[in-house]
């Protein structure tokens, strides 16, 4: 059996392999194609073990080992605590020290999502990067009218009405200029974001995660969605404690004797979810009344955001044990049978 560490970068890999007793076989560095991994397997014996550190490019290189017949693990950066802290860093050492690991079979591994996931993902990502960019240029356009000291009295200023009243307004040329142009900007985004959504609507329809957290009130289809495409297999999670600490969303803890100190959010983990939680948050308190009163409790003596973000962990919660006992959502009240609750009950904005 060959063992081979891998440091793999965005345009080279450089390779470390060793047999079962730890001698090096050969130690070399590789252009990123799929030629180069089929000369690397070629390197081996059949079927070799192979570790390669989580980096944003690693999926083609995953994918293309997995079809050479490779046992590929994907070992999580932030837990290879011998890679993290050593003195001296070199890509040679680097990929020694997983090769090492993986002899020990001491390899933290992260997540491998399927090709028909890490898809999902892409679509739901590219979604949450054109809302951020309708977000920025909205208050690009939003800093040119106090500038320029004019205020809508609307409810919108980029519906119709909105759209009509910036047209009319009589400002400098220049501020003219710039607020048609990022008005065609928005325009374009928001055809983008129609489009990924037409998408989103069309592959919904084949998921059955996306049912069931469709029953959770905040959660529209296009929500349901991207939590079912950044969570994946949800059963590599023993509990929700352990779910909702891997999206970052519980306190910083430390702890010394009998004194244990809570901080802010450790903010680890996937941040789209994390994201997508305090969304969620905000429509669910919108419309359901315990959870305004939950808010309101605690904003008094925590204030309003990290109330919705305790919100917002117990929206993750409910979604992992929807997804965990694959059922669909159910309100329950003291004294009360469960309310069964509809899917899409509160709109999505």
């Amino acid at each position: 059996m060959n063992y081979v560490g891998i440091d793999l970068h965005r345009d080279f890999f450089v390779a470390v392999a060793q047999n079962e007793k730890g001698i090096e076989l050969f130690r070399r560095r590789y252009e990123n194609s799929v030629v180069s991994v089929s000369d690397l397997v070629a390197h081996c014996e059949a079927h070799p073990r192979i570790v390669v550190e989580a980096t944003r490019n690693w999926m083609w290189f995953i994918h293309a080992l997995e079809a050479k017949g490779c046992n590929v693990q994907l070992a999580h950066p932030f837990r290879t605590k011998a890679i993290a802290s050593a003195r001296i860093k070199t890509d040679s050492i680097d990929a020694k020290t997983l090769c090492d690991l993986l002899r020990a079979e001491l390899i933290p591994q992260a997540y491998i999502a399927p090709i028909e996931t890490l898809d999902n993902r892409e679509i739901g990502r590219t979604r949450i990067a054109l809302i951020h960019d309708q977000t920025m240029v909205k208050n690009r356009i939003h800093a040119i009218l106090i500038k320029e000291n004019r205020r809508f009295l609307g409810s919108d200023l980029f519906g119709v009405k909105g759209k009509e009243w910036l047209t009319l307004q009589k400002i400098t040329c220049g501020a003219r200029e710039a607020i048609d142009v990022y008005l065609g900007e928005l325009e374009a985004i928001q055809h983008a974001i129609a489009t990924i959504d037409t998408a989103i609507t069309q592959k919904s329809s084949s998921i059955p995660e996306v049912r069931l957290l469709q029953t959770i009130p905040g959660f529209g289809t296009t929500t349901a969605f991207l939590l079912a495409s950044e969570i994946g297999n949800v059963t590599r999670f023993p509990n929700s404690k352990k779910f909702t600490s891997y999206f970052g969303i519980v306190p910083r803890l430390s702890q010394s004797g009998d004194h244990a100190y809570y901080g802010r959010i450790t903010k680890l983990g996937n941040p789209y979810v994390r994201w997508l939680l305090v969304q969620a948050a905000h429509r669910y308190c919108r419309g359901d009344t315990e959870a305004r009163r939950f808010v309101s409790r605690l904003s008094f003596r925590s204030g309003k955001k990290k109330a919705i973000v305790a919100l917002a962990r117990k929206l993750g919660v409910i979604a992992y044990t929807v997804l965990k006992e694959n059922r669909i959502y159910e309100k329950r009240i003291r004294g009360r049978e469960p309310i069964k609750v509809c899917p899409a009950i509160i709109p999505e904005r």
